[in-house]
């Protein structure tokens, strides 16, 4: 599935002016390139007169109506990329999901395996592109795109990258604040690690594949539902380390073992407060298998920020 390493077009700002009531007025609007560009304008012979003017029109921004775009973010002067899924319009405000691509990859490449956006029609989903420069357990010198695992790596740019996109999102589209869900996969699974942790306040629930949080931010994080996969035989993220965090994840969320219910390799434990922790452990290696994707979207759809 997976072909990761080891983690796993813009926007057009419209012009709003008021009415122009003089010689030459010009009206401005959002070129294809994001620059003002001329609209109309009176002739330079010609003066309106005194009770003329000039209704000043403006381009709408098409990277947030329903369907799939590529829109970038202004990251405090860098320019960062993600594949944006808008849902058709509703009464409610949406849930917002945000998946991260492993090491070496891509929002699109994790985009079209994953297809969030069939599985839950109804949420906002996000797909963002990671940066070269962190260095994966296969790519020592950073050459591929991935994900920040540590506070402070590279100035905190990929969490500055997140609370960009969080923002604009919310100013842009209608998010219900109780349903912001991060998921990921190997690298990005880290890096989702990472954000429960520094900003977890704003988080329902998380999904981790092969690649589960360590000990240092567990002990940290904030109580939310978890769901975890993992392979038996992943040759990147060794099982024996990745099972260590269930059961630190247990006793974290104050799992009932003796509620737990199994179907398959699924295996679900209640916790207090509505909590849950569900762990998908199969036969296989670093790829998640094909039905990860809609198990993570129905474990999302039974957690509220507020409900656990």
């Amino acid at each position: 599935m997976s072909t990761d390493n080891d983690g796993v077009p813009h926007v057009c700002r419209s012009v709003s002016i008021g009415f122009l009531a003089a010689l030459g007025a010009l009206t401005a609007g959002c070129s294809a390139d994001g620059t003002s560009a001329p609209l109309a304008s009176s002739s330079p012979s010609t003066a309106p007169s005194p009770s003329a003017s000039s209704a000043v029109t403006s381009t709408p921004d098409r990277s947030y109506t329903a369907g799939r775009h590529d829109v970038s973010f202004d990251v405090g002067g860098a320019t960062r990329t993600a594949v944006v899924v808008v849902p058709t319009d509703s009464p409610h405000a949406a849930p917002l999901v945000f998946v991260f691509h492993g090491h070496g990859g891509s929002g699109a490449g994790i985009e079209r395996k994953m297809q969030i956006e069939k599985l839950w029609p109804d949420a906002i989903v996000v797909y963002p592109d990671g940066l070269v420069g962190h260095q994966g357990i296969t790519d020592p010198q950073g050459t591929k795109p991935g994900w920040q695992t540590r506070l402070g790596e590279r100035e905190d740019m990929d969490i500055r990258f997140y609370d960009t996109m969080l923002a604009t999102l919310r100013s842009k589209l209608s998010v219900d604040p109780a349903r912001v869900y991060l998921m990921g996969h190997s690298n990005g699974s880290a890096f989702v690690s990472l954000l429960l942790n520094r900003r977890g306040d704003a988080i329902a629930a998380t999904a981790n594949m092969s690649a589960q949080p360590p000990a240092r931010l567990l002990e940290s994080d904030p109580v939310r539902s978890m769901f975890m996969s993992m392979g038996m035989s992943d040759p990147i993220v060794p099982y024996d380390n990745q099972k260590r965090s269930i059961p630190i994840a247990e006793q974290k969320l104050g799992v009932d073992r003796s509620r737990a219910t199994v179907r398959g390799y699924l295996r679900s434990e209640p916790a207090r407060g509505n909590l849950e922790l569900e762990t998908y452990v199969y036969p296989g290696g670093h790829a998640p298998p094909a039905e990860v994707p809609r198990l993570v979207v129905e474990f999302f759809e039974r957690h509220t920020l507020a409900g656990g």
